[in-house]
């Protein structure tokens, strides 16, 4: 678990994701069980359903090419819709100077660029705010973080 104030061991985490230019990270935000809205069912899963009412956020370091280090990237997968980067910034949430977006679809959710060399605690900060933001049902406590080590 991942309290928005103390990030730390998430932080060294990610330093050594980025340092194996591999790997990735799951943030989510929790949620009290009473809010969670029933599964999708049907052809409704097939069809377009909305996407999550928690968001999923993800960051990915850059792999290593032949000319040095990709971007890192970012995503946040949430139930809005798209063109969500206008009410990130209504929000008080606007993308970092240098950030760029490289996506912002209903189903796929949103994707942004980073700048190579991005501290890890910018990122975290922005995605959860960005989380809290597009969070379609009251959130409770800490974040869940999922760790992918690069095999």
């Amino acid at each position: 678990m991942v309290q928005p104030d103390d990030p730390g061991p998430l932080l060294e985490r990610m330093g050594d994701l980025a340092g194996a230019h591999g790997g990735w990270v799951n943030l989510q935000p929790a949620m009290r069980d009473e809010d969670a809205p029933p599964p999708a069912r049907g052809l409704a899963i097939f069809l377009g359903a909305p996407g999550p009412p928690v968001p999923v956020c993800t960051w990915v370091p850059g792999a290593m090419g032949r000319r040095g280090p990709a971007p890192d990237q970012i995503g946040v997968q949430h139930g809005l819709g798209s063109r969500v980067l206008g009410r990130l910034a209504e929000g008080g949430c606007p993308l970092p100077a240098g950030w760029r977006w490289r996506q912002d679809n209903a189903r796929r959710g949103l994707v942004v660029e980073l700048p190579v060399g991005t501290p890890p605690a910018e990122v975290v900060a922005w995605l959860m705010a960005a989380g809290r933001l597009l969070a379609t049902v009251p959130l409770a406590g800490p974040w869940r973080a999922i760790v992918h080590h690069p095999r």
